[in-house]
Parts: structure tokens; sequence; C-alpha cells
């Protein structure tokens, strides 16, 4: 893929400063900030679950599950934390520890995804089923049986639907009565769904080294091909304008504005030196990039094409999380919590 930089802010600079750090037991599995910024949750192969002080990186609160996290995700309306294991039941703690629930799967298998919406319900999924449940770990309803084995799973911004993708279809589940369901379908295993923040458009990466999206309110859909790998990761700047996507050791940024993206040239951000695992937005428009080549880069894409920040993480990326202010930037490698203090000069 060629591309093209369309910049138009001063460039300012941005520096990581080692805030703490934190050694997991094991790989790390689930990385998340609580909704106040005040609390880090870390959890690891081997069942271990760390909550953590974000400012200081003390212990608030530890426990031991009995099998290996596969993900976890506080939630933004009220004090949750959604834990899934690989024993295929997903926890529901308070942020002070206190354990609400425990929910049950389906027997085989592991909860691979959680989601909380803005309304505070909790999305589970399972192999091909998704259970939705309340803050209080009552359940609400459970999908039909998809195709194949869920890739992803999301909400509306307005928390009205529930959104998931498997191979062939992106699907969407109303939440109000009387609302009927939607499907968005493409041949391609899909593996990966990130809803823009505007609602407007649906983005997923694909197996055959590509990225297609949906225009929800006109059904249009198109494809972003040319990668030299799966661009697993994405990820929306804040207005919802720009899409970053991986797929190499090039960050390349699909901008919706005008007529644009389709029939115009990505904004290609060149800095790491191996394939990009992670990528995610501050709440400013600041992009955090995560890689093999062990580092995470800062970018200021409406400003500079060139990285404006870089701290050593010690190893691949393997998690990476902003504060919900942005003033704090976590990422863990496959032994290592770090956080960093995110300043601008």
């Amino acid at each position: 893929m060629s591309g093209v930089s369309l910049f138009k802010k001063p460039v300012r600079r941005a520096h990581l400063l080692d805030a703490w750090r934190f050694a997991p037991s094991e790989y790390p599995r689930g990385l998340a900030f609580d909704r106040h910024g005040g609390l880090v949750a870390l959890g690891a192969a081997d069942g271990q679950l760390a909550v953590l002080d974000a400012v200081t990186g003390a212990t608030r609160w530890e426990t031991k599950l009995p099998d290996s996290v596969s993900t976890l995700a506080f939630s933004m309306s009220d004090d949750r934390l959604a834990v899934a294991c690989f024993d295929g039941k997903t926890r529901l703690y308070r942020s002070d520890g206190e354990l609400l629930a425990t929910l049950p799967g389906a027997k085989g298998g592991w909860v691979e995804w959680v989601a909380w919406s803005k309304r505070g319900q909790l999305a589970t999924a399972q192999g091909r089923v998704v259970r939705l449940w309340t803050s209080e770990g009552q359940p609400v309803l459970e999908t039909p049986p998809h195709e194949s084995t869920i890739s992803g799973v999301g909400f509306s911004p307005d928390g009205s639907r529930l959104i998931t993708s498997c191979y062939g279809a992106v699907r969407l589940f109303p939440l109000e009565a009387n609302a009927e369901s939607r499907t968005l379908s493409w041949k391609s295993s899909l593996l990966s769904l990130t809803p823009s923040p505007d609602g407007k458009v649906i983005a997923v990466a694909t197996q055959d080294n590509s990225v297609h999206f949906w225009r929800l309110a006109s059904g249009k859909d198109s494809e972003m091909s040319g990668y030299p790998a799966k661009p697993t990761a994405l990820a929306w700047s804040p207005d919802s304008k720009l899409l970053c996507t991986g797929g190499g050791e090039v960050i390349c940024g699909w901008r919706f504005v005008g007529k644009g993206p389709e029939g115009s040239e990505p904004l290609m951000l060149k800095g790491h030196e191996q394939g990009v695992t992670k990528l995610v937005f501050s709440p400013e428009g600041l992009l955090a990039s995560g890689s093999l080549d062990g580092d995470v880069l800062m970018w200021d894409p409406a400003g500079d094409p060139k990285p404006i920040g870089i701290a050593p993480l010690g190893g691949e990326a393997a998690e990476l999380a902003f504060s919900p202010d942005g003033g704090l930037l976590a990422g863990a490698n496959g032994r290592e919590l770090v956080v960093w203090k995110v300043t601008r000069v």
C-alpha cells in the first residue's frame, strides 16, 4: 500500500515516564482501567487476578482463580469488573474485590470475549453463543447459535444493540422491544470487531489480510486490502474520523471524512521494526501502538507522521490500555506490566 500524510496541527512531543511496574505470576491475559482511572486490573495465564492502584502500583486486592484468565473488562457505568476464565465461567466483582456472582457457561470451551454496554449490561461470548447479563449477574437473554465461533462482541454507543461477528457475518441484535435484528454479510473469516464511537460504521479484520467495513445508515460496505499480514489490531479515533489498522510494521490510517476512505490513500505511520500487535487511542486523540519489536510508540495522527514519543516495553506488546483521562498508559509484555505517565511538551 502506498500512502499520503494529511497533517494540520502543530507538532507536539509526548513523554512516557515510568510510573511503576508489576510482575504477574504468569503470562498476562486481560488489562483494563476502571472508569475512574484509579485502578488497573490484570489477569494471568495461571488464574492470578490482581487489582492495583493506578498511581502507585500498590496491590489493592488479589485472588487466584481456578483456571487461566482469558479476558477481563471494567464497566464504564458502575464499579463492576468482569473476569472470564478458561473454566467456562465469568466472575463478576465489585471494584473493592467483593465477588457478586459467578456466571455459568455452556459445557466445553471458555468465555473468550466480554463487553460492557453504557447501560451497564454485560455480554459474554462462549463458542457460538452470546449471553447478556445485568450488572448484578442476572440473565437477560441468549442469542441463537451463530454459524461459527464468535470472533468479536460489542455494543452500539447508546447500548441499544448488541453486535457480534463470526465467520461470514456481523449481527446486530436489538435490546429494545419491537426492533428488528440485522445481518451484515461478508464471506470470509472475521477476526475482530470494532464499531466506531459515533455508531455509524462497523469495521472488522478478515482472514484474507484485509479490513472490511459497513456504513450502517446506507448499508454500503467496502474493503481495504493489500496488508502483508492479518490486520487484527484496529482502533478508532475518538471523533470517528480515523480508523488505524495494523497488519504489518506500518500503521495504516483510513480517514472517514468527505468521500473517504474509498478512493483515497491511507496515512502511513512508520516507526516500528516488526508487526504491530496493539493499537489504542487516548480520549484526546493520541495513538499508542505496541508491536513484536518490544517498543511502545506514541503518535499524533493529526499532527505528524513520525512518532512523538517512545518507551521500551521489553517484549511483544500483549496488552495496551489508556486510563480514561489519557494521563496513564499501561502495557504488558509476557513477563511484566509497565505503567507510564503521559505528558505533552
